[in-house]
């Protein structure tokens, strides 16, 4: 701007003035007093001259110093505006409207924005003779200050309301002062409730009264009187002296995980976290870690969990009656060559395939152990734990000198690792039942939480109440039958892996047994196109060795699935049984597979003898199947002519 203002006279002292009279001690002091503000100071009289302008108004407005006492107040406005202090418009209009408005001080506080975008508070206060006198205050920077606190209280307000917790902020008095509305939901307050700022206590009560708030396990028997109930709850969890984390049950099914931190002015921090997905799925895995610790532990070999630091984890039934606790040192290799096995599948993240090893056992002696190693990894494929598996073999080793104690130890050693693979399809046989059995429960949680609200709220209606039974009807016959399912499916697996390992004598229904050595195949026919279809009639009860018998039966189908099919292959096994006079059960095997060429069938029984060693078969699936059949079983299996196509078996054994 201009150093003056056209048709004003001027003046460039720095000293704020007043006009009329010479300048007294008083004034000067006055006018110094001016100079020093950091607000702009005008005095305007009752004819609208200006009697006295401060040094800080002209920096204000960023001009110099130019107008003195006696300048026209409205001449000033004017040049304001034609500068573009104001904005576009007028300038007569303009200094009309801010003259008005100074005469009646009203508004007697505005905010008055500059050009340069610059914030300045002007007041306005009438003086007695007519005049009036205006202060601006620059407020630039506590408006900034001001708008930035508003916009991080606003972005509070969104990352409280978008948190996936409820939160809750009390005072010493432990009032509610703050919170999100997720905390509306779990503590089942309203919204004007909260508003009023009721206690902790209150809070309490009021959840216990509509039941959305549980007593804890093991809390007394208080009845009806709900102060005792709050007063028990608010002794226990009110005022923790350090931070304090507990989870709680609520009405509606719900698990709620409470975090509460205490502040030092004595308020509380409340954090409500809704955990029952993590609950159900802890159950869940519960159940599910019962049951495969059950059937490990039915598994007659030693298993040993450790992570990747070697230390053990877990250990089967088995192991712990042989070694002891897993603090004591674990069988197998010396420990610098375990520990090494043990880095390697880390390192590799492959398994270690079946091996010898010689170690001393538990109770001192020197044994031969079977041993494998397998990796258990994460998401991402990294190792997390090694699994053991090691099978004594010190009969078989003792015995190698004799060739039929050599078959009878690889006989046990087959049996064994054939139940050590049984447990690999046990988790994926019994998940899918528990799966729809955690999904029925789910879904029948929700409605019960549905009609529950409806109720609560009385707006149940007789066609709410009749699909609600409905849905829980069909739920419970769900969860009920895969239960039913669930159960069937590991007795079997236990029957199946206890005759194996035991290899007691004991009466069995031929038919319903076949069944159950069916369903320990079914992970690995389930690989396949092949099926397998029985013609045997139940009732059919054989006095005998199921566990044997299961080993045969279970040979003969995976020595089909082996070399009677290439991969993909549809296929066929037909498994009959009819009872002979006197005594005897004649049951035959046939498959419509590739068959067995006429060079080699005089060999298929010799120990060792295979066409696929190259791909992993060891040779000894029909040998052992002879040996049991002419031992175990007193009876006898043989090659019968299957034509073109397929092969044909024959089993004869005594009935009892």
């Amino acid at each position: 701007m201009p150093a003056k203002i056209p048709d004003l006279p001027t003046n460039l002292s720095v000293t704020a003035q007043t006009i009329g009279t010479a300048p007294s001690i008083g004034d000067e002091l006055s006018a110094l007093a001016l100079e020093q503000m950091d607000q702009g100071v005008i005095l305007v009289d009752a004819d609208l001259t200006v009697k006295v302008i401060n040094g800080p108004l002209y920096e204000l407005f960023g001009l110099p110093r130019g107008f003195m006492p006696g300048a026209d107040y409205v001449q000033m406005i004017q040049f304001l505006a034609r500068k573009g202090e104001y904005g576009p418009g007028d300038p007569e209009a303009i200094a009309a409207r801010h003259l008005e408005q100074a005469l009646r001080a009203e508004p007697p506080l505005y905010e008055h924005l500059r050009p340069d975008g610059r914030v300045l508070e002007v007041r306005t206060r009438r003086s007695s003779g007519g005049g009036f006198t205006r202060t601006y205050t620059d407020v630039t920077e506590r408006r900034r200050a001001e708008d930035d606190l508003t916009k991080q209280r606003h972005l509070l307000r969104l990352t409280l309301e978008n948190m996936g917790q409820g939160i809750v902020l009390l005072d010493r008095e432990l009032r509610c002062i703050a919170w999100n509305g997720l905390t509306l939901d779990i503590l089942g307050v309203e919204e004007e409730v909260m508003r009023g700022g009721p206690r902790l206590q209150d809070v309490m009560r009021h959840q216990i009264a509509c039941r959305r708030l549980e007593m804890p396990a093991g809390a007394p028997d208080f009845g009806d009187n709900l102060e005792a109930k709050t007063a028990y709850l608010m002794e226990r969890v009110g005022r923790p002296e350090q931070e304090f984390v507990y989870a709680r049950p609520q009405g509606d099914g719900r698990f709620i995980e409470v975090r509460v931190v205490p502040l030092p002015d004595g308020g509380q921090v409340r954090t409500f976290t809704d955990i029952t997905d993590r609950v159900v799925a802890d159950e869940a895995l519960r159940q599910s870690r019962e049951i495969l610790t059950g059937v490990i532990d039915a598994i007659p070999a030693l298993i040993d969990v450790k992570d990747r630091d070697g230390t053990v984890r877990l250990t089967n039934r088995f192991y712990r009656e042989t070694y002891g606790p897993a603090e004591a040192p674990p069988p197998g290799p010396p420990a610098d060559r375990a520990t090494a096995l043990d880095r390697l599948v880390v390192e590799s993240g492959l398994g270690v395939p079946f091996h010898e090893d010689r170690a001393s056992g538990g109770d001192g002696s020197t044994r031969d152990w079977l041993t494998t190693k397998m990796p258990l990894t994460d998401e991402d494929g990294q190792v997390t734990h090694i699994v053991t598996v090691a099978l004594d073999i010190t009969a078989r080793k003792r015995a190698e000198a004799e060739l039929r104690d050599a078959q009878a130890s690889l006989i046990q050693a087959e049996k064994l690792a054939s139940l050590a693979q049984l447990v690999a399809g046990v988790a994926h046989e019994v998940n899918t039942p528990i799966g729809v059995t955690l999904t029925a429960i789910s879904h029948l949680g929700e409605e019960v939480a549905r009609i529950r609200t409806l109720f609560e709220e009385n707006r149940i209606r007789r066609s709410d109440l009749q699909e609600f039974l409905d849905i829980a009807w069909e739920s419970t016959r769900m969860i009920l039958s895969n239960v039913e399912r669930a159960t069937g499916l590991i007795q079997s697996f236990k029957q199946v892996a206890s005759d194996q390992a035991s290899g007691e004598r004991r009466p069995f229904d031929l038919a319903a047994y076949v069944d159950e050595v069916l369903l320990s195949l079914r992970p690995r026919l389930r690989r396949t196109r092949v099926t397998v279809e029985l013609d045997i009639p139940a009732g059919l009860i054989v006095d005998g060795y199921p566990g044997a018998f299961a080993q045969v039966l279970s040979n003969l189908i995976i020595n089909a699935l082996v070399h009677a099919y290439d991969e993909g292959d549809a296929g066929r096994i037909l498994l009959s049984a009819r009872k002979q006079p006197p005594g005897w059960i004649e049951m035959h095997y046939a498959d419509d597979g590739k068959g067995i060429p006429a060079d080699i069938r005089p060999r298929i029984f010799e120990p060792f003898f295979t066409t696929k060693r190259g791909t992993g078969a060891s040779g000894l699936g029909l040998s052992i199947c002879a040996n049991i059949m002419s031992g175990t079983m007193r009876g006898s299996i043989a090659l019968e002519d299957g034509g073109e196509k397929g092969t044909r078996f024959v089993l004869r054994f005594p009935a009892g």
